[in-house]
Parts: C-alpha cells; structure tokens; sequence
C-alpha cells in the first residue's frame, strides 16, 4: 500500500512538473513567434507547438489526473469532511485539466487543419490564430499555478 502511494505520488508529481513546465515553455515560445511574425515564417513551429499541446501536454494532464484519483482513493478521502486544499484540488485541478484536454485539443486540431487547408490565408488570420491559441495555453497555465499555490499554501 505504501510503495503504490510513493509511485501514485512520484507520478502525480512529475506528471504536474512536466504538464506545466511544458505550458509554461511553450508559452514562451508562442510570445516569441507573436513578436517575431515578420522575421521568419512561425507556422511550422506553430504547428510543431500544437502536435506538442496534443500529445505530450495531454499525457501528462491525464497521468496528473489518473493518479490524483487514485491517491484521493488510497487515501480515503471520498467521502467525509476533507481539508480545503484537498477539495480545492480535487475540483478546481480536475476541472482545470479536464477543461485543458478537451479544449486545447479541439483548438490545436481545429487551428492545424486551418493552417494545413488555407494557404491563401488573409494576411492577419494566422497572427489572430496563434494570439487565442496562446491566450488559451496562458489562462490554463494561470489556473495550473493557481492550484499549485493554493496547495503550496496549506500549511499556513
């Protein structure tokens, strides 16, 4: 029982590590596309940056969220009074990942097929595109740290 909390909690862990170091660096690098839209042609990295939200984003969203629910499990807190933090992550992390795995996915599918489809695309259509994708990935990354503090903060 212990050593499957240990390695519930090692992948609940990483998985968060690397679901929100990866929003967080590509964040950075959709700004520094916005920045640079004249200088060089962004869509294949933008592409690049949607397959990365699609599969290794999205994994480590699902690793964080299946083994949150099997530590809330283990631990037995499904039921009865839990401490704030542990229902503030239950709810507001769950929904948050959940919310990013549909939604970041039908974004990257829906803004990929555009850019595969139209190449004669309106001269301002990609800068609009890749301002939402990253305005979305920056409200998700907001809310993944949100949780992170609050969480963070339950000793006090």
């Amino acid at each position: 029982m212990k050593i499957m909390m240990g390695i519930l909690y090692f992948l609940h862990l990483a998985g968060f590590t690397v679901w929100l170091g990866s929003m967080l660096l590509l964040a950075i690098l959709l700004l520094a596309m916005r920045k640079n839209l004249g200088e060089w042609n962004s869509k294949p990295l933008f592409l690049l940056t949607a397959s990365l939200v699609k599969w290794v984003l999205n994994g480590a969203a699902l690793v964080v969220l299946a083994s949150g629910v099997g530590l809330v499990q283990t631990l037995g807190l499904t039921t009865g009074n839990k401490p704030f933090y542990v229902s503030f992550m239950e709810q507001t992390g769950g929904m948050t990942i959940l919310l990013f795995i549909v939604l970041m996915t039908w974004f990257s599918n829906r803004a990929s097929k555009k850019l595969r489809e139209d190449k004669n695309q309106a001269p301002g259509a990609f800068p609009k595109l890749l301002a939402r994708y990253s305005a979305a990935l920056s409200v998700f990354l907001i809310l993944g740290v949100s949780v992170l503090l609050v969480v963070s903060f339950r000793v006090l």
